[in-house]
């Protein structure tokens, strides 16, 4: 017990000095597929898509460096398949919630301003995913949506994400320009029959998002 009061008493000055931040953040996801592969064999092609993402965080400041941010967000990513043989396209649409940790390095310009550099694990939870295949022999556009419970894609996603931005601080409130990039570990098809034509795929996602926080404590001008 006497270990730790004693515990407790270094790490209050720490404690006192911490600030807390909830905020909203919202922005573009510019995503793509990295590794990806035709089981045809045929030259493929993965073109960008453009998303949104739109999420909640918090932000615990520890010291005038280090800060941890861990977040819920909603991200909408995918990729548009061609192939050099064919006029027809693919373009798949997924929904996520993307849970990220972000560890934080920042360091203050002025009393306002901050700089920082971001870097954390990400786990990302499939909720929706939708093709939409463009058949150039009829100039004819299906879509699809896939059932998960025949386990087409891999509900789970992990990876990891650095980035960096700038923040500016008005009393309680600050604002802050964030960007990521997000390199996904993990095949996005559990299976050869999720796209029957496409394999391989990871995805590898860009995002730039404006988000705003209030201190709920600490960090008081």
């Amino acid at each position: 017990m006497r270990k730790l009061i004693i515990l407790f008493l270094f790490s209050l000055p720490t404690l006192l000095n911490a600030q807390l931040e909830l905020g909203f953040r919202a922005g573009l996801n510019m995503s793509e597929a990295d590794d990806l592969r035709a089981t045809n064999g045929d030259l493929i092609k993965a073109a960008q898509l453009n998303g949104i993402n739109a999420g909640v965080f918090a932000k615990f400041q520890i010291g005038s460096i280090i800060a941890l941010q861990p977040e819920v967000t909603f991200s909408k990513k995918g990729f548009v398949t061609s192939w050099d043989n064919s006029d027809s396209s693919s373009m798949l649409n997924t929904s996520y919630l993307d849970m990220p940790l972000m560890i934080e390095a920042g360091l203050a310009i002025g009393k306002r301003f901050r700089i920082f550099a971001n870097a954390g694990p990400n786990v990302s939870y499939l909720i929706k995913a939708e093709e939409e295949f463009y058949d150039s022999m009829n100039g004819e556009t299906t879509k699809t949506a896939f059932n998960f419970d025949v386990e087409s894609f891999e509900r789970l996603d992990v990876g990891v994400n650095f980035g960096g931005g700038i923040s500016l601080r008005t009393r309680r409130w600050k604002y802050t320009l964030n960007a990521r990039y997000n390199m996904g570990l993990k095949e996005i098809m559990s299976n050869k029959d999720a796209m029957s034509f496409v394999e391989n795929a990871k995805y590898r996602v860009t995002n730039i998002s404006l988000g705003i926080s209030y201190f709920v404590f600490g960090g008081r001008l």
